[in-house]
Parts: structure tokens; C-alpha cells; sequence
């Protein structure tokens, strides 16, 4: 009997995080030593299996900050011995030469780093203080040893009309690859969407500015879902555009830190126990074969909804309570969130507190 295929597993190897970002997407972010991580044994164990009972294409290690896990190098041996190779998902910041040159054999696809800001004030503007020196060392560490680095950039409110500053200091940093990974408010990231969420006119300038990278030659990927009905795709050919990928051989699910497999890291709903039931079972849940036949009723006449389901399906069940039209999209033709969000933006100084407009009340309205 053959394996069902999918393309990847992410295993949340840690709840533990040396930064505070506020587009954090994990949902307990505030709770890490509640959630903790699984023992040693039972996250060997649960790799090992993964591996047997599905065909991947290859897994991400993230977290949490996956190197704050001393076992992540028995992880990438447990991936290696299955003939895979792992990308890492960092932020860098706790990353030594000690761990590069560790790294280094186990021949990563690559690390993955976020930047921010082109400087210190704007990158720790949205991930904390005391972070940005640190990641770049880590940067460095990782490239000393030749291991693959990939830059990042959240696009938020806050930097997308500075993002060719920042992939200028990624060129300077030798990335020939960077994802443009628009902030998405799911998890607990939800708590800063009024803070964050960038419109569409801001997320158009930032796609401006990092287009004559991308026809230098660099690789750029948005990452995030963003629906054709707010930025025509067309007009940005040296951007690539992906969409999600839940429900089809494509899809990268999630092993998080207690063993709950989840449709990907930003969804919150758990599709099973991997603890109890097998992967190939669980890959194949009806709730996950069944979830792109659902599209928010906004998206009925349009030819793309097949293919966009209305963004991301995660950041609408954070912020909304429910699956329905992404919050990037709803903030244009929702009235009622539109103006929620333009009241809670006003005199915005630092981050949006949680109370202000994040998840819905127990009334049912977003706040």
C-alpha cells in the first residue's frame, strides 16, 4: 500500500522563544512553559514515524526558537536517516558558530532568518529589544560555515514602505533568496492586527520596492495568501505568489509541541493526535481532504476561489471566530471591521493591547 505524499511536516520542536514578536502566530505564545515540548524519546519517536508512514518531501524545524533545543541536531539525524533534508524556520539570535559548524553536515536546505528593519529601532520595534545584533551574528555564524541562509521580511504597518531598505541589507548580507511573508494575524498574532495589518495600498509599496530585486535577480516569495482581488499578481512578474496549500499534496502540516498535528502552523484547530493515530491517517482526516470545498460567501463570483479559498482561512478563524474572508481582504469591504480597526488605530504608540481588537468577545463581535 503506498504512501499518501504530502510536502511537509513542521515540527514545533519548542514552545521556549528568545524574542517577543507581535506577529507571533503561535497561539500560546504568552504560555510557553505551560506547553513546554515533548521528551526526547517521544519526539524521536514521533519524527521517526512521521517519516515511515507519509512520504514528505522534506521537514521544517521551527518552533518557538528551534535552536533553544539542544535535541534538534537528533532530530536532523533521525531526518537524514530517512534520506530527507530539513530547513530551519530562526530568528537567528541564539544561533553561535558552535551551531553552524554543527549544522553544517547535516546539509539544511537552508535557515531561514527574519529581518524587519534596515536598523536596530524598527527591527525591535516588532520583535523586542536586544535582538538585532544578535541575529545578524547568527547570520554571519551561519554563512562562516557555508550553511544556505534565506532571508525574511514580515511585512507589517510598520516597514512596508521601507522593505528596499531591508532587502538592501539582505543583499549585503549575501541572501540571494527572501520570502515576503505579509503579516498574517492568526494565533496570537491576532492581538496586534490593528497594529500591524497592512492595507492594501501598503502592502502595493512594498511590492513595488522589492521588485527591482527580484528583477536583479533576486528570489522573492510572498508567502502569505494574497487574494487577486486586492493586488493583481500580473503586475508584479519577478514576484512569486503562493497560495494555500491545505488539502492538497502541497500542503506542510504541523507536529506542534504536545503532539497535536494541526493543517499548518498558523492554524489552531488540531486534526488529531499523533500520539494515538497514525500520520497517514491523520494527512488524510476527512476535516482535511474536506477543507478547500469551504469559501466565504464574498468569494462566490470570483474565478480564483478554488484556488485562494478567500486568503488565509487561520488569520479569519483568529480574528473573526470563524472561517471566513481573510482579515487583509475584510478590511476593505467589511464596513463594521474597517471601522473597528480605524478606531483602534487611533493614537496607536506601541503595540495594540490584547483587549483592544483581537479575537471575538464573548458577544461574538470583533473587537
Amino acid at each position: 500500500m503506498s504512501r499518501p505524499k504530502r510536502y511537509s511536516l513542521a515540527i514545533e520542536l519548542t514552545a521556549f522563544c528568545n524574542q517577543k514578536c507581535g506577529y507571533c502566530y503561535n497561539d500560546w505564545r504568552d504560555e510557553p512553559s505551560t506547553i513546554g515540548s515533548l521528551p526526547r524519546e517521544e519526539l524521536l519517536g514521533l519524527v521517526d514515524r512521521a517519516l515511515t508512514e507519509v512520504e514528505f518531501d522534506h521537514v521544517t524545524l521551527t518552533g518557538g526558537e528551534p535552536f533553544a533545543r539542544p535535541e534538534i541536531f537528533d532530530v536532523l539525524a533521525v531526518i537524514q536517516k530517512h534520506g530527507k533534508r530539513a530547513l530551519i524556520i530562526s530568528n537567528g539570535g541564539i544561533v553561535t558558530e558552535a551551531h553552524a559548524e554543527r549544522l553544517a553536515p547535516y546539509n539544511p536546505l537552508f535557515v531561514q532568518v527574519t529581518l524587519n528593519g534596515p536598523n536596530k529601532e524598527l527591527h525591535e520595534e516588532h520583535v523586542g529589544k536586544d535582538c538585532f545584533e544578535p541575529t545578524l551574528a547568527g547570520i554571519r555564524a551561519l554563512t562562516k560555515f557555508g550553511v544556505p541562509v534565506t532571508g525574511c521580511i514580515v511585512i507589517t504597518r510598520k516597514n512596508a514602505r521601507v522593505v528596499g531598505e531591508i532587502l538592501s541589507l539582505w543583499k549585503s548580507l549575501g541572501a540571494t533568496d527572501v520570502a515576503l511573508s505579509r503579516y498574517s494575524p492568526a494565533g496570537y498574532a491576532s492581538e496586534q492586527v490593528a497594529e500591524l495589518l497592512p492595507t492594501r495600498s501598503e502592502l502595493l509599496e512594498a511590492l513595488r520596492q522589492a521588485s527591482p530585486f527580484g528583477e536583479a535577480g533576486m528570489r522573492l516569495q510572498v508567502t502569505m495568501p494574497v487574494p487577486q482581488c486586492v493586488v493583481d499578481h500580473a503586475e508584479f512578474p519577478h514576484v512569486n505568489f503562493g497560495g494555500c496549500p491545505i488539502g492538497t499534496e502541497m500542503q506542510e502540516f504541523a507536529l506542534g509541541p504536545r503532539g497535536e498535528l494541526r493543517n499548518c502552523t498558523l492554524h489552531t484547530d488540531v486534526v488529531g493526535d499523533a500520539k494515538k493515530a497514525s500520520f497517514a491517517e491523520l494527512v488524510t482526516a476527512p476535516s482535511v481532504m474536506h477543507y478547500r470545498d469551504v469559501t466565504p460567501e464574498f468569494c462566490a463570483p470570483c474565478p480564483y476561489k478554488s484556488s485562494c479559498l478567500g486568503g488565509c482561512g487561520a488569520a479569519a478563524h483568529s480574528v473573526f471566530g470563524e472561517r471566513g474572508l481573510d482579515p487583509f481582504v475584510a478590511q476593505h469591504v467589511d464596513d463594521v471591521f474597517g471601522d473597528k480597526l480605524r478606531a483602534a488605530r487611533k493614537g496607536i504608540a506601541g503595540f495594540v493591547p490584547a483587549t483592544r481588537l483581537a479575537r471575538r468577545s464573548a458577544e461574538g463581535a470583533a473587537r
